[in-house]
């Protein structure tokens, strides 16, 4: 028999071929038998040469490729690890990738190697984390340290004598620091009239029906733009004020509506709608008011991020959604299948949107459509060039019988 170590050594090299023993035995002009005892030996020397694993390990675990395409915003990232990778965060700790800067869209990995010198090779690419995401992340660990300061506020008192209600605030295309080129552009002013008439609105309502429950829904372009001075998928837009001082003002007006929301009903739920002109700093505003009010039993935010929102109340179902992207008979149709498991223990369905700026009503067979006409008289050049200027501005609510549905409808013109 030729030289075990040297039989061992050639053996080693010819097992990353993964064949039969009788190939080996022939490459290597052996028996099979001899194959038998020299595979032993291998497995022995595995078991005991953990000097030697640990030289593998810091041998094989290397980046061998990285590569970044600037113009496109994306890389890619090779290497080789002794360890198969078993989760993404294992992955971004060995290959080292810098999570501040890209995100891992797709990774695969291969096994290399035989059972003397294992390792897999991996490879990822990345793309380049967008600003509105870094943003995102940062308002997000911001908002964990948030100390709130809203006091509780008191609630309505109910003497029995009427029936239970709730009222919905749709608060569409507000657009509150959009720019008008007629120079009405004193936002406080913008703020003061929606305040005053949703507080009228709700005063009407309880005449009939003791308000048990307020749904709110902010965002659905309530900003005119997001902070790049963009609509999200970025036509310019021109606006009153900076970001930041639009974002400062419109949370403070947010805030009194709130309260004032508080001292009318015993339940108040704010409901976010993301919008086609402030899908980002939408959620922003919502998320930083969840905050502020968390100690606040009586009002609840969801701030989910979810195009279209379902609420129940008494025997009524309602979606809310913004109306850009989707046609009324297309909401109708999927309202069912989404809210499938509370659809039946409801008699009464609606659907409420805004988007187009003007007021229309459908019966889908049951399923009752509204869209609403936009809390903004404002006017863009683009508005007056298109002709968008001859519908005015409402604010629109809609009371909910807790048995019998929806009882009325009320307006006030802004």
């Amino acid at each position: 028999m030729a030289d075990n170590q040297s039989l061992l050594s050639q053996l080693q090299q010819l097992l990353s071929w993964k064949k039969s023993k009788k190939f080996y035995a022939e490459k290597l002009d052996i028996t099979e038998a001899e194959v038998d005892e020299l595979l032993k030996e291998i497995k022995a020397q595995q078991s005991v040469q953990v000097e030697t694993v640990n030289y593998i390990n810091e041998l094989e675990e290397a980046i061998i490729k990285y590569t970044e395409d600037i113009s496109k915003g994306t890389g890619e990232i090779v290497f080789n690890s002794p360890d198969e990778i078993k989760s993404l965060d294992e992955l971004i700790v060995k290959s080292k990738i810098d999570t501040n800067k890209w995100e891992i869209t797709k990774y695969v990995q291969n096994y290399w190697g035989n059972s003397g010198t294992p390792h897999w090779q991996v490879k990822a690419w990345m793309s380049k984390r967008s600003t509105e995401q870094l943003f995102q992340d940062s308002f997000v660990e911001f908002l964990k340290e948030y100390k709130p300061t809203a006091k509780d506020v008191d609630s309505p008192n109910y003497d029995g004598k009427k029936s239970p209600g709730c009222i919905i605030i749709n608060k569409q295309d507000s657009h509150l620091n959009k720019f008008d080129i007629d120079g009405d552009n004193n936002v406080y002013d913008r703020f003061d009239n929606i305040y005053n008439k949703v507080e009228v609105i709700v005063n009407q309502a309880s005449l009939s029906n003791y308000i048990e429950t307020i749904f709110y829904v902010i965002g659905s372009d309530e900003f005119n733009s997001e902070f790049t001075g963009t609509t999200t998928k970025g036509t310019p837009q021109q606006n009153i004020d900076t970001y930041h001082n639009s974002f400062e003002s419109i949370c403070e007006h947010e805030i009194k509506m709130i309260i004032m929301l508080l001292q009318k009903t015993d339940n108040l739920q704010v409901v976010y709608v993301a919008g086609n002109h402030d899908e980002f700093v939408g959620w922003h505003m919502i998320t930083w008011l969840a905050a502020y009010f968390r100690d606040i039993s009586r009002v609840r935010f969801d701030c989910s991020p979810k195009y279209r929102k379902y609420v129940s109340y008494g025997e009524t179902a309602m979606m809310f959604n913004h109306g850009d992207a989707m046609k009324p008979a297309k909401l109708a149709s999927i309202f069912p299948i989404e809210y499938r498991h509370k659809w039946s223990a409801h008699k009464n369905f609606y659907i409420f949107t805004g988007d187009k700026h003007h007021e229309i009503s459908i019966d889908f067979g049951g399923i009752k459509f509204y869209q609403i006409p936009a809390f903004s008289n404002a006017k863009s050049s683009w508005d007056e060039k298109n002709g968008y200027t001859s519908v005015r501005a409402e604010v629109t609510g809609f009371l909910i019988d807790y048995e019998e549905g929806m009882t009325n409808i009320f307006k006030q013109y802004l």
